[in-house]
């Protein structure tokens, strides 16, 4: 059960992550903003339900005071991240053209 929690953590830190980059970097949108509150408020419930296994995170101290409220001052400068931005909006413009 805790090895579900942690993956969907680090799932929902990694959206949060991409997602924020490419809305505060790129001034690009490609999910809606009740589906980024959702899974803020989803991930914030999560971690303050489970303080312990939230440490064990992957971005963790990106997210240590997150409250669900905004992605700005998240850390989305990593390469990691912005990568993956990069691909999903390349992605997601190729679909748009089909």
């Amino acid at each position: 059960m805790s090895s579900e929690i942690l993956e969907k953590m680090n799932r929902r830190q990694r959206q949060l992550l991409v997602h924020s980059f490419l809305y505060y970097q790129l001034n690009e949108n490609i999910i809606d903003d009740s589906t980024f509150d959702l899974w803020s408020k989803e991930l914030a419930d999560l971690m303050a339900a489970h303080p312990k296994i939230s440490e064990k995170s992957a971005y963790f101290e990106g997210f240590k005071t997150f409250d669900g409220s905004s992605g700005y001052d998240l850390p989305f400068h990593l390469p990691e991240i912005q990568s993956t931005g990069y691909r999903l909006i390349k992605l997601h413009r190729e679909r748009r053209k089909h």
